[in-house]
């Protein structure tokens, strides 16, 4: 009798869950906001040289930190129950810093390369989002977009003497991103996704230096196919839907 009752129960559950939806007509404004911040370190082996005349016993270490921060804001239109179409603008900025040290039995020797400008990237597109119900309060969202990219970049050349380069690029990308969403009140969701399945495509200016003139037929382009998830790419989102 209880086997029968905790089924009843659970799709009773399930019926309710699929129940909510958010009606046709509605219309959401979102604000998405994510950050991350990583350090690498890394020992190369250990080299002979000469320092201050004297041959010494040379090893060095590099210790990169990156941090990235992104936002967004989208409006959309719910065309059919739980389905919206709609058009988002987003921006990220990631900046890089460089310490370098050369460590010897007269011991360390720091280099610090100057800190680069932060890169810029800005996204304008459009998606279409869904979503679906387990509860009142609770569900997924799954949302594909699309759209333009332009981004300024900046880098060190390779070299004996780094130079600090700038560069331009131009594209477009795709994306596949699943989250979670909450609703305290019926029109308010609270959203959080950890990454997506993407691809894009950038075409990049020939690099901004003194004195630098681009070769004849020089073109450059990076592409990117694949899915992309983790911590470092959690994003969290707030929407309110008028009308609901």
């Amino acid at each position: 009798m209880k086997k029968y009752l905790l089924l009843i129960g659970l799709l009773a559950a399930a019926k309710a869950g699929h129940a909510q939806s958010i009606a046709s007509g509605t219309v959401s404004l979102t604000g998405n906001i994510g950050y991350s911040r990583s350090t690498n370190t890394n020992t190369s082996g250990a080299s002979f040289g000469a320092i201050g005349g004297v041959i010494t016993r040379v090893s060095y270490t590099t210790e990169t930190t990156n941090s990235q921060f992104n936002t967004a804001v989208s409006g959309g239109y719910f065309v059919a129950d739980n389905l919206a179409v709609g058009l988002n603008v987003g921006f990220s900025t990631s900046s890089s810093s460089q310490k370098i040290t050369a460590s010897s039995t007269i011991g360390p020797i720091p280099t610090v390369l100057p800190s680069l400008k932060p890169n810029n990237l800005v996204q304008a597109g459009a998606f279409v989002q869904y979503y679906n119900f387990f509860s009142e309060q609770f569900g997924v969202v799954g949302t594909l977009g699309g759209g333009y990219q332009h981004g300024k970049a900046y880098a060190y050349s390779s070299g004996i003497t780094p130079e600090a380069t700038s560069y331009s690029s131009n594209g477009y990308y795709a994306s596949l991103t699943p989250g979670i969403v909450f609703f305290p009140i019926p029109k308010i969701g609270i959203s959080a996704s950890i990454g997506s399945l993407g691809f894009s495509h950038l075409s990049n200016d020939f690099p901004e230096s003194a004195g630098s003139i681009p070769p004849d037929g020089y073109e450059n382009t990076s592409n990117f196919f694949g899915a992309n998830f983790g911590l470092n790419q959690l994003q969290f989102g707030a929407t309110y839907y008028f009308g609901r």
